[in-house]
């Protein structure tokens, strides 16, 4: 295939990073070439090839000409040749067809096919020929935009070429004939021609051809053999002996004429190469293929061409390798091949074997490896200059003629035209291990690979060969990767020892193993490990692929962890090859409870292959590439150890309890230490705003199970995070996202439950798990249960239990509607009710509650039960018996008494005793609550059951009460306080010993407790809250305290996670702060009351803090401290963030203090500027909170629980703010360095988090110098531009028109507050503090990019003077005029239209674009209005050296490199304003001015000649526009302006007031002009004077326009009614997002007959309009698709449609296209021609039938479709597009589709029709009662009542029992049926029908209840 050489460039190669070479750079050359016709055939002529040379007959020969497909036709194709052809006497040029018969082979039609095959594709459907060798080729295909070369026979007759497509097989063989002589630009490379050797030359021959006509030359590269270099009979044989040129002896006699093709022609200097080239001539390329692949070694070369100081070419041995056949296939086919061009070369000998000779060319400097000096220069050092370079002396004399090369390595065998391949002989190349990244195989083991660079980030580069280097990061430079030492982006920062181990072991030079990890050769990429397991592990198999036998199921490799998470491990091995081991599968195989603890990233791991699945790719759809994935799962439990099982004894029920076996069914109770955590999934909240509650993942062994019929090992369970307590309190929240932090404090994932279990339900569901429950009531009541066989008092019923009225059940309140009241369940699902009305919606959520039935429905499966709550004791008093009550008794007891009690009862808040020894009458009531205990040290150990007892009652090691038992004696207990009410004693007791630190106290009112004292506290629990974070403790009975979290502790690690750091029931140490808190205690937090407490009303939280405590200790002789202080500048305090508090100064981040102090960080201020990042708080920046007030509704959110199948609506009272996503989320901790206090605040202080600040770095950061380039966050954005803060202490302002260098519509949204930008200082002011901030300095700054890029100084408007020239770039093309922007300057200006080009322009547009770099001459300049006038004419600049560019030229020559950023289409709004003013008063006389200069006239002439040749030139300037007629004139008085839009009725009068004033300016312009006519006669003097009065009055005429247009500018009604363009531009550029505005303008336009110009505003529109408004680009293109419907053609109008669907909804644009087409065809039909009608129809059809064949799928299309024939009487086309798109549509589709059609029917077609699809829908969907609604719908539309009557009738009085079956609808159904009757009888019927669908309404109820 021949190229045409478009361009041909030369630039200096860049040198490699880190080289150090000097001297001449080296030179990167590349050469562009197009396959084009209109490039390959430029200067082709065909009669050159089918004229004969006497011009008298026709030449029968064929000759290649190159095409492109441009359609498809019914019998052919139309070919593009490039616009040759044969001229004919009319002037045209002819047209190439190929007719479908002239295609030799097969091919293939490929429809709606014209983009270009990607390089894959193309290579695949490649046309081959079929007719050479027994070869399978694919078919050819034809599709627009294909190349190929054709074949034009002669004779041509007509306009039209006929064309042939010729195999390769005929091409090849195709040559031209001597009969004809075409010119030399006609000549092209591929052609066959006869040549005849004219004479022998050292490096080839010359040839003539075309009889002498012609001559040529053929190198010695392409004679078609080589001399092997064996015949030789001299070491000195001469480069210009004979033995060289051995084609002497082969091209002479008969054998010196034969057929050669052309590969190059230049007509410039008319050479003409040809070759002999077996491949070359045959036109295939497998002929020149190279027996030796890329890379391979040959010895014995032998050197037969030597090109001093270039290189030399080599002989190779001839080698056997290959398969003989195919070789022997290939030399057959060249044999012929020499044979059908009558050549007989090959009958040569010595021809035939040098053409099996192969050859290598060696380039001198890749021959020998030389770093000898050069040279006696001495660098810095001392050292002598090396280099690389061969020298020629040394080349000549290892590389003479006929020697023999010991060895070379084959590069490259890419040279397909020359037959050559590359090679070298240096032995670093020779013996490099890889040559190119191609040669790299991943999991290939390298060898003492040299370091040729340390990087900065620790990694390693290397050299494998030849330049090729790959890397080695620093996570594979050791085994084991240390702890922390990976960031986020998975670099490694290398400790100090590894650091020292890296620059010994891998320091420039040294030799390393590495092996290949991944390598990618199109980025020439390799990644290397040095890791040295990896390194000896899996050398012959590595793994590389997911495809076996690599990918075996139970193989263990080894790899290396790539990423760690919380879902588990991604382990990767080679070529990208990486699978997955879940946290599941290492918390059941080896109890790995977070995955991030046990492994790090960079870790050598062992894996074992799980599964290895191919799946399909949802996400991606098209590309076939990635249509699949593989899914490796991986388990690094590598030892095959296998668990024997345990025997279980299967003989009796006794045996199977013993060994704990039970059945999988509900029910059954698992013992403890049997369940294993796998997996904690917490709360999720899903799309639709419903919850799903929090589950564990557990597995039970299945040995622990009867009746299995799997082999599995174990049985996994879902555990409810409401199933773990039994009651939860109320402190839940909806959605209960709590339960996930409960669950987390009792399972832990990879340990086993020391619980027991209870399985409450077996789905029968394959993918559904077993749901087990831990709640300890559920569990004893089923033990008793089991244990009593079915005879227990209290139940756990399942649905298959035989219940009973008034039976006990034990269940869990799941769900609380307050429509209905709660609802229990109990096992497999069985669900009861506790009514409202029974005090349901008292019951609390989740609780463990015990009932009695109330009433039970065993009818239904389940049955349906009321329950209603009991407690124990009413279960205690059915059994119990009548008899006296034994009594207890005390005697008194007073306070400080030592008394011996005896435990009776434990929770966590008391403990009930009984004092031993001491009797009374009176009754007394004992105990020692938890503040007054003290844990007690026994021997004895808790039993499992006692365990779990404790853990119930959150009874931990911590508490008092942890070792206590009932029935326990406690010795040497004191009484502190006794209290007499209702007559009896309350007794409280207190083990502890007195004087015990901290002491305990005993207060009846919280004021009692003095400010500052030191007190012991229990916690009773911890707030994670945002309203309470902290301590809960209990100081005393009754009194309750609050510890909050910054008086807790000093560690932010700790505050973050409190619950891990502080247990409950612990004792602490606090002190009483002075300042005492307004919060109630919330419910929860209130300890179980009981008789001892006689507190009627809750009392203030009391605020504490354990910091003090410890700081008190020490100062017993100074005032305790009851406050915190106040931090001083330079402290280090932790603080909360605070995101919901009101920014001070924003952005910025608020923290909460200790001691009531308010922290302002500033953005600056949160790291160190080398750290800053972009948006450091979030995408959103709050800069305050409304409070909400009680009546304020939150939004609902739904719980649900996959125990439970009913749905819960309820409001949301706790907003959550922790879904922060920034890396300062609400709430956190954090450590922060005092600066100062706040101006003006006394509460508030400045704080920094930055590291340096918390280092002890309390300076201010420096102000920036003019000029220097600064980082800043953004403050705030407005219209006029945006301010930044560079510091604490420094802040910027950028004006708009400096943001950017390109418009920006909404600059707030560019540039957000919290944004990090750049930019650089104009000017630097400083500030004095005050009172009000700390600014030091305030900066103007610069963020534009060409400010950024440009250095030096810019040019202003003082430097620019007249008739002096610039370069700039075009910003705004204007059909007045062309702004410019002078380059290094914030200038611009305006080139006139007039002042655009030398010649006149009709349209702006097509000769400049914005962004087009011009040359400009300034012609003007203002300096009191800031304007320049610009001059962009070539005539200006025709004297001009291309690199001479005025004065700015030598201003600027130093930045001749610089990168123009060039601005958008829209200046800002200050220079767009100025520069509209200056062109109006220009633009008005621009149209006369321009027909002055095309009709010559002289500007100097007298008033009398300039009117003259103005009413010339005018006329002549029409005529030049209305080139195409005088229609035109006609056609703009009734240019229509409708652009499918309805415009306002005020806009119509001033339309209407402008027709009748240019009405009158006609009749005043015609009444002159006829009298002037009859006054030719008259004087001069007169008619002088008449000119004169006329011009007066024209220019008051002009004068009053104009005062009123500038009244209409300055009140701004202007605007309201625009009449000029002017008035347009200035309204689309302050509302660029107005389709309206674009519209009107549009209508301006056709207004003017300008239709061109109403299309450039369409399209200038699309560009404007943000991608945001679709709606508004939508009506433009509706507008725009108008005009081309009435103004443009059929092809016009589809190719706006085509991109009117590129830019939006395609289905939407043929919709509105139709609608258009369908409002033509009705305004056609009221028209009288029957023609127009016609066509419009024709037009119509067309494009619905093409809108329904593009979507096919959609039924909106189809009922356009089906409207638009029905509204044209068409039923039967109507009927039958029905048929169609039933099949085309889904078939959910059906139903509506055939319902919108019966509508129709009714509306548009034949209401009987519409009646029999309607009942067909009815008879096969009866139960949508929609469509009967609407069939009724209709029939009372239609008119007919009656017969919607008998519908309703039809359904409520059935005939038949199918019918009565068939029509059987739900009482909800019905009732609204009966509605919609009685409603259309209220209506339209009387009394008499209303009572009838009374009575039968009244009817269907009897019967339903009955």
């Amino acid at each position: 295939m021949a190229f045409y050489i478009l361009q041909t460039t030369t630039e200096d190669a860049p040198k490699p990073k880190g080289s150090n070479t000097q001297g001449t750079p080296q030179k990167k050359r590349r050469i562009e070439l197009s396959p084009y016709p209109v490039h390959v055939n430029a200067g082709m002529r065909l009669d050159d090839f089918l004229v004969a040379k006497d011009n008298t007959h026709k030449d029968s020969s064929s000759f290649v000409v190159r095409g492109r497909i441009a359609s498809v036709e019914d019998h052919g194709c139309l070919v593009d040749i490039g616009g040759i052809g044969k001229v004919h006497a009319s002037g045209g040029t002819n047209q190439a067809f190929l007719k479908f018969e002239n295609i030799e082979g097969d091919y293939e039609i490929v429809e709606n096919e014209t983009m270009e095959l990607d390089d894959d594709e193309e290579v695949r459907k490649q046309p081959k020929d079929s007719n050479i060798g027994d070869k399978d080729y694919s078919k050819r295909l034809i599709n627009p935009g294909r190349i190929y070369d054709f074949l034009v026979s002669s004779p041509q007759h007509g306009p039209i070429v006929q064309l042939s497509l010729p195999s390769t097989h005929t091409l090849a063989r195709t040559r031209l004939s001597t009969s004809v002589t075409p010119s030399l630009a006609s000549l092209q490379p591929g052609m066959l021609m006869e040549v005849r050797v004219e004479q022998h030359a050292k490096n080839g021959m010359c040839v003539n051809f075309m009889g002498g006509l012609y001559r040529g030359s053929i190198d010695e590269d392409h004679l078609g053999g080589w001399r092997s270099g064996s015949d030789g009979k001299k070491n000195d044989v001469e480069r210009s002996g004979t033995d060289v040129m051995w084609w002497k002896n082969v091209f002479r006699g008969k054998h010196a004429k034969f057929t050669a093709r052309i590969i190059a022609v230049d007509t410039a200097t008319k050479i003409i190469r040809f070759s002999l080239n077996p491949h070359i001539l045959a036109l295939r390329g497998e002929y020149a293929s190279f027996p030796h692949p890329v890379g391979t070694i040959i010895e014995n070369a032998t050197v037969i061409r030597v090109d001093p100081g270039i290189g030399a070419l080599l002989a190779l041995p001839s080698s056997e390798t290959g398969n003989d056949s195919k070789k022997q296939q290939l030399m057959d086919d060249i044999l012929q091949l020499d044979k059908d061009l009558s050549n007989n070369l090959f009958d040569i000998p010595e021809y035939k074997a040098g053409s099996n000779v192969h050859t290598a060319y060696v380039h001198i400097s890749k021959s020998i490896d030389c770093k000898e000096p050069t040279s006696n220069k001495k660098d810095k050092k001392g050292k002598k200059s090396t280099t690389n370079r061969t020298p020629e002396a040394l080349f000549a004399r290892h590389f003479s003629l006929n020697t023999k090369i010991k060895s070379l390595r084959i590069l490259s065998t890419s040279h397909l035209i020359d037959g050559i391949a590359s090679c070298a002989t240096a032995k670093s190349i020779v013996d490099a291990h890889v040559l190119t990244h191609d040669d790299i195989v991943p999991g290939a083991i390298y060898r003492n690979v040299p370091v040729i660079q340390l990087l900065d980030g620790g990694g390693v580069l290397v050299d494998l060969g030849v330049g090729t280097k790959g890397i080695i990061p620093a996570m594979h430079l050791f085994d084991k990767a240390s702890h922390g030492s990976l960031d986020t982006g998975g670099d490694m920062v290398l400790s100090g020892y590894r650091q020292k181990i890296r620059l010994a072991k891998y320091k420039v030079g040294s030799l390393v193993d590495v092996r290949c990890l991944t390598c990618d050769p199109v980025t020439k990429q390799c990644i290397l490990t040095a890791k040295k397991t990896l390194l000896s592990t899996d050398i012959d198999n590595p793994i590389v692929d997911y495809e076996p036998p690599v990918m075996e199921v139970g193989r263990v490799a080894a790899g290396f962890i790539s990423r760690v998470d919380e879902n588990g491990v991604t382990v990767t091995f080679y070529n990208n090859v990486h699978g997955r081991a879940s946290s599941r599968s290492l918390a059941a195989e080896l109890g790995v409870e977070d995955p991030r603890l046990n492994y790090s990233m960079g870790d050598v791991i062992a894996a074992r292959i799980v599964d290895c699945q191919r799946r399909r790719n949802r996400s991606t759809s098209g590309e076939e590439d990635n249509l699949y994935y593989y899914h490796l799962t991986l388990s690094l439990k590598t030892a095959s150890e296998e668990e024997k099982a345990e025997p279980v004894a299967m003989e009796d029920d006794g045996a199977k309890k013993s060994s704990g076996v039970v059945p999988l069914a509900a029910g059954s109770i698992l013992e403890a230490k049997r369940i294993k955590v796998l997996q904690l999934v917490n709360c999720l909240k899903r799309d639709d705003g419903m919850f799903l509650l929090g589950y564990a993942v557990v597995a039970v062994k299945s040995k622990f199970f009867t009746g299995l019929s799997h082999s599995r090992d174990s049985i996994e369970f879902k555990l409810p995070y409401d199933h773990v307590l039994d009651s939860y309190g109320d402190e839940l929240s909806k959605p209960p996202v709590e339960l996930d932090a409960i669950a987390s404090r009792y399972l832990t994932v990879g340990k086993r439950i020391d619980a027991e279990g209870l399985i409450l339900s077996v789905p029968k569901g394959v993918d559904a798990l077993p749901i087990i429950s831990l709640r300890p009531l559920l569990i004893d009541t089923m033990k008793k249960s089991l244990a009593s066989e079915g005879e227990a008092a209290v139940t756990c019923p399942s649905p298959l239990s035989n219940l009973f009225m008034g039976e006990f059940v034990r269940g869990y309140v799941c769900r609380i509607d307050e429509r209905f009241g709660a609802f229990v369940r109990f096992l497999d699902g069985l669900t009861g009710l506790i009514p409202k009305l029974k005090k349901g919606l008292n019951e609390t959520l989740y609780d463990t509650i015990l009932c009695k039935v109330t009433a039970l429905d065993i009818t239904s499966s389940p049955p349906k039960i009321l329950l209603k709550k009991v407690t124990e004791s009413e279960i205690a008093q059915n059994k119990k018996k009548s008899g006296s009550k034994g009594k207890m008794s005390n005697d008194s007891v007073h306070v400080d008494d030592v008394v011996s009690v005896k435990i009776v009862d434990i929770n966590f808040a008391r403990a009930n005793v009984h004092i031993i020894g001491k009797s009374s009458e009176a009754k007394s009531r004992s105990r020692i609550h938890v503040t007054m205990a003290e844990s007690v040290s026994t021997s004895h150990k808790l039993s499992k059951k006692e365990k779990q007892a404790k853990a119930e009652m959150k009874i931990g090691k911590s508490h008092p009460f942890y070792k206590w038992k009932v029935g326990d004696v406690i010795h040497n207990v004191r009484c502190v306080a006794v209290d007499f009410r209702d007559g009896v004693n309350y007794v409280e007791l207190s083990n502890r010993k007195s004087g015990s630190i901290p002491p305990s106290v005993i207060v009846n009112d919280p004021s009692h407790l003095s400010p500052g004292s030191i007190i012991s506290a229990i916690i009773t629990s911890i707030s994670c809250s945002a309203a309470h974070h902290g301590l809960w403790v209990q100081l005393c009975p009754g009194i309750t305290g609050f510890v909050p979290a910054l008086e807790s502790s000093v560690d932010p690690d700790v505050l973050n996670d409190m619950q891990s750091h502080f247990n409950v029931g612990s004792r602490i140490s606090v002190v009483v702060m002075d300042k005492s808190s307004t919060l109630k205690i919330p419910k929860a937090q209130r300890l179980g009351s009981d008789a001892h407490d006689d507190r009627a009303s809750d009392h203030d939280v009391i605020v504490l803090s354990m910091l003090l405590a410890s700081s008190n200790e020490g100062t017993k002789s100074h005032a305790p401290a009851s406050r915190a202080p106040k931090p001083q500048r330079g402290d280090v305090v932790v603080g909360c963030i605070n995101k919901k508090a009101r920014m001070h100064g924003p952005p910025s981040l608020m923290l909460n203090l200790r001691g009531g102090f308010v922290g302002r960080c500033c953005i600056t201020e949160l790291s160190d500027i080398e750290e800053w990042v972009n948006m450091p708080l979030g995408k959103s920046v709050v800069a305050s909170v409304p409070k909400s007030s009680n009546g304020t509704k939150q939004e609902q959110q739904r719980i649900v629980s996959d125990s439970d199948d009913h749905e819960n609506e309820e409001e949301n009272d706790d907003v959550n703010v922790r879904g922060d996503e920034s890396e300062y989320p609400d709430e956190k901790y954090v450590k922060c360095c005092i600066l100062g206090n706040v101006k003006s605040r006394a509460q508030m202080l400045e704080v920094s988090m930055r590291d340096s600040r918390l280092r002890g770095n309390l300076e201010d950061d420096s102000i920036p110098s003019e000029g220097d380039s600064v980082h800043g966050f953004v403050v705030s954005t407005t219209k006029v531009g945006c301010f930044v803060r560079l510091s604490r202490v420094v802040e910027g302002r950028v004006i708009l028109k400096e943001l950017s260098d390109e418009f920006i519509p909404r600059p707030d949204e560019m540039f957000p507050a919290g944004r990090l930008v750049a930019g650089k200082v104009k000017c630097v002011k400083e500030l004095k503090p005050n009172k009000k901030n700390n600014l030091s300095a305030m900066v103007d700054v610069d963020m534009r990019e060409s400010v950024l890029l440009t250095s030096g100084k810019r040019l202003t408007l003082d430097d620019i003077e007249e008739n002096s020239k610039y370069t700039g770039v075009v910003t705004r093309v204007e059909s007045y005029g062309v702004f410019v922007r002078i380059d290094n300057s914030d200038i611009s200006g305006l080139a006139h239209v007039s002042e655009c080009s030398d010649t006149y322009v009709k349209n702006l547009f097509d000769l400049y674009n914005p962004g087009d770099m011009v040359k400009l001459l300034v012609i003007k300049c203002d300096d009191e209005k800031k304007r320049l006038g610009f001059s962009l004419k070539a005539s200006n600049f025709v004297d001009d050296d291309d690199s001479d560019v005025g004065e700015s030229g030598d201003e600027d020559e130093s930045n001749k490199d610089t990168t123009y950023v060039l601005s958008s289409d829209i200046e800002s709004s200050n220079e767009e304003d100025q520069d509209d003013q200056s062109v109006d008063s220009d633009d008005i006389n621009f149209v006369s001015k321009m027909a002055s200069k095309m009709s010559g006239a002289d500007n100097d002439t007298e008033e009398e000649s300039d009117s003259d040749n103005e009413s010339d030139s005018d006329s002549s300037f029409g005529e030049d526009k209305d080139s195409e007629g005088d229609n035109l004139k006609s056609l703009s008085q009734a240019m229509d302006t409708d652009v499918g839009f309805e415009w306002d009725a005020s806009e119509k009068p001033s339309k209407k007031s402008k027709a009748e004033e240019s009405s009158d300016d006609d009749s005043d312009n015609s009444s002159s002009d006829s009298s002037e006519d009859e006054s030719e006669d008259v004087d001069v003097g007169f008619k002088s004077s008449h000119k004169s009065r006329k011009k007066a009055a024209t220019r008051k005429v002009q004068e009053e326009e104009i005062s009123r247009r500038e009244r209409a500018l300055a009140d701004g009604t202007a605007d309201d009614n625009p009449e000029t363009a002017a008035d347009f531009e200035r309204l689309v550029a302050s509302s660029p997002n107005s389709s309206e505005t674009w519209i009107k303008y549009m209508a301006f336009h056709l207004s003017l007959a300008d239709i061109e110009s109403a299309r450039s505003v369409a399209n200038r529109a699309f560009d404007r309009i943000e991608f945001r408004q679709e709606g508004e680009k939508l009506n433009v293109w509706t507008a725009l698709l108008t005009l081309e419907l009435k103004f443009g053609t059929d092809t016009s109008l589809q190719e706006t449609v085509d991109r009117a669907c590129q830019h939006n909804n395609p289905k939407q644009v043929y919709l509105r296209v139709c609608e258009l087409l369908e409002k033509e065809v009705d305004a056609s039909a009221g028209a009288v021609a029957s023609t127009n009608l016609s066509n419009a129809t024709k037009r119509a059809d067309d494009m619905f039938s093409k809108m329904c064949k593009k979507f096919k799928s959609k039924k909106t299309v189809w009922m356009a479709f089906f409207k638009y024939l029905l509204k044209c009487s068409r039923h039967e086309e109507a009927h039958d597009l029905l048929k169609r798109s039933l099949q085309s549509l889904p078939k959910y589709k059906h139903v509506e589709t055939m319902s919108k059609f019966a509508q129709t029917e009714f509306e548009l077609g034949s209401p009987e029709r519409g009646r029999t699809i309607f009942s067909a829908l009815l008879e096969n969907h009866p139960k949508r009662m929609d469509l009967l609604f609407v069939y009724v719908d209709k029939e009372i539309k239609n008119g007919d009542i009656a017969k919607a009557r008998s519908l309703f009738d039809m359904v409520v009085n059935p005939v038949s029992d199918d019918r009565r079956q068939k029509f059987k609808f739900s009482d909800k159904q019905m009732k609204s049926l009966f509605k919609k009757w009685y409603r259309m009888e209220e209506e339209y019927g009387d009394e008499e029908r209303q009572e009838r669908v009374k009575d039968e309404a009244r009817a269907y109820v009897t019967k339903s209840k009955s």
